[in-house]
């Protein structure tokens, strides 16, 4: 029998082996054994995420693979706790590949003072293409927007700024627009996740004439500023995508005198849930889009919705469905939609494409009414899924099956009643569990899918309420597991020392951990149960953790482990190595 050599394996192969690794250790293991091996990881590792790795691997690719790399790369950081760590990768670098050769640079849980680090930096990356910050705090309201527009970065094309937690609801200060002089003049894609007026909005694309792409979250406000500006928005021949996500509600005739405005828009996707059916009625209405399109919009090719309403008294699937059955959407288009009622608690009428805005979160529950004006509607591409429980309380007759096979992000969904329940057996004939791999719980109910999910490598708990009953159904650990985030706003609940050891139990792979504890013996049980924890966030009632008895604890030799710290009114960050 031959007996294989792995260097001798053809190349995409080998590539297709290294994938289960990261690029840090491809190049720890495989770095300067021989001229192809060379070349390979040199060709196929060049995305590096710093985000959540111990000191020695940022060590290790700081001074050693930085100064080997020959081709243009990518890095993700997080300088949150690693404030000397930044300094020297941004000051100490000896070799000039990271200036010359960095293309796509990542960074989350910017604070303030990490920023101040950074910005004084970035100028000199040269070839530096794509730039990513994301603030940790949503109360700055997007001060620190103005401090990276500011900067000289001309090869820079793609721009995101907003903040690293969940969607924020304080509007961009629109002080800060008369502090920035929009120093990024060759970006062409802005991404802004930090929700803005139609002014603020007004102000971004007067300013970057030469962006071609734009998605923001549009802040609806009463008596909107836009309407009542003078001169009316000059055409943007530049702009060809605009993605909105619409938090309040915006007058749809504001909607629409913006996008007449656009008439080499060739992509739009607009997302958006309006608890007003009298406001928001036309963002449903198929009649009223196609005028629109139709007159004003010559050039789209793209176009896609998700609009939540609430549901009128007549309002039905079908009713909101007819008005997209014309000759223009089925035949002229082809752009298809599904109308769902999904009995949610705001009993709301869902309206979506397919596929849908990318990324956006679809509502579903097993066997009610929905429509769709494709005879064959394909839901392949719907990545996200919230998923209501079964319930007998139905208002209508259900839609025929439908499967989402592709859904990698899954939640169930918060509901407010006890009538209900999730048969796995039905679920199991909707969804492929194995596809997911980040799962939020809202529903103590949903735990018993978790084991379906064999790939799941993020999950978040925000049921959490001091029960632990619900834990303990879970017979066997989950081992894929390696971030776990149990919500901050659980009802203020703080674990105690049998809760903290049953999720070390259970989550034994974790590298990145989000808890409450209620007591300080808890976090010597996590720091040495879980063997794999990179960086943990501990949120503490203020007396759960001493000053005094937390620096004893750290600095003790028998923990054998070395530790970054920083404790901020009742947040504790620790980074292991």
């Amino acid at each position: 029998m031959t007996r294989t050599v792995f260097e001798q394996l053809p190349n995409e192969l080998i590539i297709k082996i290294l994938e289960y690794l990261t690029a840090v250790d491809t190049w720890y293991a495989f770095y300067d054994l021989n001229t192809h091996l060379d070349d390979v990881v040199q060709a196929s590792s060049i995305s590096f995420d710093l985000s959540c790795c111990r000191k020695s691997q940022f060590d290790f690719t700081r001074t050693y693979i930085f100064k080997k790399i020959e081709v243009p790369f990518d890095v993700k950081f997080c300088p949150r706790l690693m404030i000397e760590q930044t300094g020297q990768l941004f000051f100490e670098t000896k070799s000039k590949n990271v200036l010359r050769l960095l293309k796509s640079l990542t960074l989350i849980n910017l604070t303030d003072e990490t920023i101040d680090i950074v910005r004084k930096k970035l100028s000199d990356f040269i070839n530096l293409r794509s730039l990513t910050i994301m603030h940790d705090s949503e109360e700055s309201k997007g001060k620190f927007v103005t401090k990276i527009m500011n900067l000289n970065m001309p090869s820079l094309t793609y721009l995101k700024l907003g903040y690293t937690g969940r969607r924020s609801g304080l509007v961009f200060d629109e002080r800060e627009l008369h502090r920035c002089r929009f120093n990024v003049s060759n970006v062409q894609e802005f991404i802004l996740r930090i929700p803005i007026t139609f002014n603020i909005l007004y102000r971004f694309l007067s300013m970057l004439p030469q962006v071609v792409s734009i998605d923001v979250i549009l802040a609806g406000r009463r008596g909107e500023e836009y309407m009542n500006k003078p001169n009316d928005f000059s055409l943007r021949n530049n702009l060809q995508k605009l993605v909105i996500t619409m938090n309040g509600i915006v007058p749809f005739k504001t909607m629409a005198r913006f996008l007449r405005s656009l008439p080499q828009l060739h992509t739009f996707w607009f997302s958006a849930f309006i608890c007003d059916n009298t406001a928001g009625a036309e963002y449903q209405d198929g009649e009223v889009w196609e005028e629109l399109i139709r007159t004003y919009l010559p050039n789209l090719i793209d176009f896609r919705l998700n609009v939540g309403l609430e549901a009128a008294e007549s309002a039905t699937p079908s009713s909101v469905i007819q008005s997209f059955r014309s000759s223009f959407w089925i035949e002229e288009k082809n752009w298809w939609f599904v109308a769902d009622r999904p009995e949610n608690d705001v009993d709301t009428i869902e309206l979506y494409s397919l596929p849908p805005p990318a990324d956006d979160k679809i509502i579903f529950r097993p066997n009610v009414q929905w429509v769709s004006n494709s005879a064959l509607p394909n839901f392949d591409s719907i990545r996200t899924l919230e998923i209501l429980p079964i319930s007998d309380n139905r208002h209508s007759a259900p839609g025929s099956p439908r499967q989402y096979t592709n859904a990698t992000t899954i939640r169930s969904a918060t509901v407010y009643t006890y009538n209900h329940s999730y048969d796995i057996s039905i679920l199991s004939n909707y969804i492929n569990f194995a596809k997911a791999t980040k799962c939020t719980v809202d529903s103590p109910r949903f735990f018993a899918t978790l084991p379906r999910m064999i790939n799941i490598t993020s999950l978040e708990i925000r049921c959490y309420d001091g029960d632990v009953d619900c834990f303990r159904s879970l017979s066997s650990p989950l081992r894929t597991i390696k971030r776990l985030t149990l919500s901050e706003s659980l009802n203020c609940y703080f674990c105690k020392l049998c809760d903290v050891d049953l999720f070390t139990r259970l989550f034994p792979s974790l590298e990145y951990i989000s808890i409450r504890i209620a007591e300080f013996a808890c976090l010597p049980i996590l720091m040495n149960s879980l063997c794999h924890l990179v960086y943990a966030v501990i949120f503490n009632e203020p007396e759960a953790i001493d000053i005094g008895n937390l620096k004893k604890w750290l600095y003790k030799n028998e923990t054998g482990m070395q530790y970054k710290w920083a404790l901020e009114n009742t947040r504790l960050d620790i980074w292991i190595d």
